[in-house]
């Protein structure tokens, strides 16, 4: 059954209107038929207060009552200057930030996860103007990211000022629903979506044979090289150990199409030449029944060109993955492959992934691997 995710927008004093009523209807709009997200105001208390603008607002919820947020959406404003010494309300926004899903700011609502003491290591943005204050806050292990619209660290995204935090709210959408669900949202409220290409835990770039190998999201420009790499998987699966583990025929540009549109899925350039291809992803594996649970990632369909064979790109991508899924908040990294591949199994064994299950049908058939992060 569709998990219905609570998103939960913090309203303060002295909150900018559009920080949180711009990203606060881009959910409420994107929910649609099957009602994907619950959207509601949170406050130190329920009683009245003003945004920035003068706009008298009652949070729906406060602190004492407020349903679990899967995601929580921090904005800023001039009051976020006042609230970073507001112990009550950063206790609170650590707290829940250790159960929700997903954390977005917009503006300054990045002062108060600096405050909260959940920047540690990230790549940060805020409002232009508030650079300076973020830099005076932030641990010293940040890298503070400027002129992009938002950054994304897997659990945590982040977004510039105001209207940014719309854009960011529409890639969150985007990365869990897809693109053309975010586009949709877009087009419902006549908004210019100004789309990033996000520099960032999904565009890390990491050393490879002297060469740099860049990792980043799927999109529609990468479909026939894709293609061509599953293609030439399943057949090496197929002539080297004689089995139809992956069929040559499924793989086809609707299937990858679907494929990118619906789930996590990345792709691992090195000198400009597609090497891997993989999805992180987060819900039910029927096959796995018992051995399954929601405190990990799943690496699926991990495929590594054979033109790089030998230069530790299997490695880098599983590197890569973890940090994706750590920052995501999940304990566990999990993978499934081929078990009738000695090889293979014996290097998800030396990469730190220990055996915890196997399915059996007709054939062919799959390991599970796990590892704690």
């Amino acid at each position: 059954m569709k998990q219905t995710r609570n998103v939960a927008v913090l309203v303060y004093e002295r909150v900018d209107t559009l920080d949180f009523a711009g990203p606060f209807d881009i959910f409420a709009i994107s929910s649609g038929k099957d009602r994907d997200f619950n959207v509601y105001t949170v406050g130190e208390t329920k009683e009245a207060l003003h945004t920035l603008s003068g706009i008298a607002i009652t949070p729906a919820h406060s602190f004492d009552d407020c349903p679990m947020p899967d995601i929580l959406i921090v904005p800023g404003g001039m009051g976020s200057r006042t609230e970073i010494h507001n112990e009550k309300l950063t206790s609170w926004i650590r707290q829940t930030a250790q159960h929700a899903e997903l954390i977005l700011s917009v503006c300054t609502g990045a002062l108060l996860l600096a405050k909260a003491n959940l920047l540690d290591g990230l790549q940060i943005t805020t409002n232009r103007r508030a650079l300076d204050l973020l830099r005076e806050l932030a641990p010293s292990s940040v890298t503070i990211v400027e002129n992009v619209r938002y950054v994304d660290n897997g659990k945590i995204v982040m977004s510039a000022g105001v209207t940014a935090g719309m854009d960011a709210a529409l890639y969150v959408v985007a990365r869990l629903h897809g693109q053309e669900r975010a586009e949709q949202t877009a087009a419902t409220i006549e908004y210019d979506w100004h789309e990033e290409k996000v520099q960032n835990s999904l565009h890390l770039a990491v050393s490879a044979s002297k060469a740099e190998l860049e990792i980043k999201r799927a999109a529609s420009d990468d479909l026939e090289a894709m293609l061509r790499l599953y293609k030439e998987a399943a057949r090496w699966i197929y002539e080297a150990k004689g089995l139809r583990q992956w069929s040559e025929d499924s793989f086809t540009m609707e299937y990858l199409e679907k494929f990118i549109r619906e789930k996590e899925v990345f792709v691992a350039y090195l000198r400009g030449e597609l090497a891997g291809c993989f999805s992180v992803e987060w819900g039910y594996e029927p096959i796995w029944g018992e051995h399954f649970h929601t405190d990990a990632g799943y690496v699926h369909r991990l495929a590594v060109s054979r033109s790089f064979k030998g230069q530790g790109l299997g490695g880098q991508v599983l590197a890569w993955s973890e940090a994706y899924i750590r920052g995501r908040g999940k304990t566990w990294m999990r993978l499934d492959c081929m078990a009738e591949n000695p090889s293979l199994n014996a290097f998800y064994v030396s990469q730190g992934l220990s055996l915890c299950g196997r399915y059996d049908a007709e054939g062919w058939s799959a390991n599970l691997y796990e590892k704690k992060l």
